[in-house]
């Protein structure tokens, strides 16, 4: 399908939903994985519920494709003839291949696939005892359950920033000397 500017009302309508505006102006390839992005994010939260952090990704993916869209509707026209149709995340893999040459960065991946494993297992632990343990014991104990995934990603956070803070200072201590 050829690329072609639209009614800026009608692509203004579509572009509240991931990925419509997108198609609707032609680029296909853009529209499809935008909304398929925004889906899957959201179909995992609905899924897993406690995941909060995913609502917030899901965010992001719509406030970029609401602006992706509404900027490809504001390109001068030479400039909206050359963009090429292709999947978004072909612009970050380049290659078709994962290489992240940053240990810093796949240090900081590999933790989080740990740390959204491991509230993903809390969360099907403390539901498999929820089973197991009488009512009268699991009204006190749930609440106390419930939020021990929030509390750990919560002291990392903070772990992280103080150790980039002291990282910091260290880095400023050793160029004074």
């Amino acid at each position: 399908m050829k690329q072609k500017k639209k009614n800026k009302f009608f692509t203004f309508l579509f572009s509240f939903v991931p990925g419509a505006a997108e198609m609707y102006m032609g680029f296909m390839k853009q529209g499809l994985s935008l909304m398929a992005l925004f889906l899957l994010v959201l179909s995992i939260q609905l899924t897993y519920g406690h995941t909060s952090l995913l609502i917030f990704g899901a965010i992001l993916i719509w406030f970029y494709s609401f602006f992706h869209a509404r900027n490809l509707r504001a390109c001068e026209e030479e400039e909206f003839q050359r963009l090429e149709d292709d999947f978004i995340w072909s612009s970050l893999l380049g290659e078709k291949n994962i290489q992240i040459s940053n240990p810093l960065v796949r240090k900081g991946i590999s933790w989080s696939l740990i740390i959204g494993g491991v509230i993903l297992l809390w969360d099907n632990i403390s539901s498999m005892l929820y089973r197991m343990i009488p009512d009268e014991y699991w009204n006190i104990l749930a609440p106390f359950l419930q939020t021990i995934p929030e509390i750990v990603v919560a002291l990392l956070i903070i772990y992280i920033g103080w150790r980039m803070i002291k990282g910091k200072k260290e880095e400023l201590d050793g160029s004074d000397k």
